[in-house]
């Protein structure tokens, strides 16, 4: 009968030993389950805020543009990771042809700038925000922006960077009929280098607008100019089309380019 009693007392600590191990695994378990989820929905809102502020920045850039002297601060909260402004980056060559004249009309880099994204389980890979895959684009409508996101071994990334917008017209109101050819860029090398990490502010400013012409005489049977970009060697073209006045093909080309400087805010 002792025995008895001593073999029930010893099975109720036992048990209770393996009830609080089990308690206590549940917990953990528990604990790490909703410590991933709220990491989770926190990787999440960090990646929306810090996509948000690059379009809030295209925005801001792109309101600025053609109005030399107006500038505007923005501040990024930190979202993201590393945030940079690179303006020797992107190289821009603009190739034009006339009939059997061909000039380079531009050629420069015209800046990026790349915002380090936070860990996050959504997967986004070369996906554009803002424009498409072509370097130039011949539509007034279309935006000039490119936003775009990339995936290198151990980061994502949005990069922002323009191209250029190529129109023509005829103007009519010189003594000869005259076609114009205009071709926009946005220009951001005159930015500073720029890095940073955690909260910050920037200050956009359009610095000036500038114009570089060329004018050309060409014989009456050419009807078409061609415009071609090469972007760090993502070359694209567009066809412009240009009158004669019935003896020569008389061609105003007008570089425009619009110079947007970002810049460090210390105060």
């Amino acid at each position: 009968m002792r025995a008895d009693e001593a073999k029930k007392g010893l099975a109720t600590p036992v048990s209770l030993l393996v009830l609080l191990s089990s308690f206590m695994i549940l917990t953990t378990a528990t604990y790490y389950a909703a410590m991933t989820s709220i990491n989770t929905k926190t990787g999440r809102l960090n990646y929306a805020a810090a996509k948000q502020d690059m379009l809030t920045l295209d925005d801001q850039i792109i309101s600025l543009t053609w109005s030399p002297g107006s500038a505007v601060v923005q501040s990024f909260q930190g979202h993201g990771e590393k945030f940079e402004v690179k303006p020797e980056l992107r190289h821009l060559q603009i190739n034009l042809t006339l009939g059997s004249t061909h000039d380079i009309v531009f050629n420069s880099s015209i800046g990026r700038v790349e915002y380090e994204m936070p860990s996050t389980d959504i997967s986004e890979f070369e996906l554009f925000l803002r424009g498409d895959g072509r370097s130039i684009i011949n539509k007034s409508y279309t935006t000039m922006s490119q936003m775009f996101i990339t995936n290198d071994e151990n980061s994502k990334e949005i990069h922002l960077g323009y191209r250029p917008l190529a129109v023509s017209f005829i103007d009519r109101s010189e003594t000869n009929l005259t076609n114009i050819i205009r071709i926009y860029v946005l220009n951001l090398n005159s930015s500073e280098d720029l890095t940073f990490q955690g909260s910050f502010r920037i200050r956009i400013h359009c610095v000036n607008v500038t114009i570089e012409t060329r004018n050309y005489n060409l014989p009456n049977e050419v009807s078409t100019a061609l415009a071609e970009t090469s972007i760090d060697n993502d070359v694209d073209k567009v066809y412009l089309p240009i009158s004669s006045n019935g003896e020569s093909t008389i061609v105003k080309v007008e570089i425009l380019i619009c110079n947007i400087k970002l810049e460090e805010v210390n105060d």
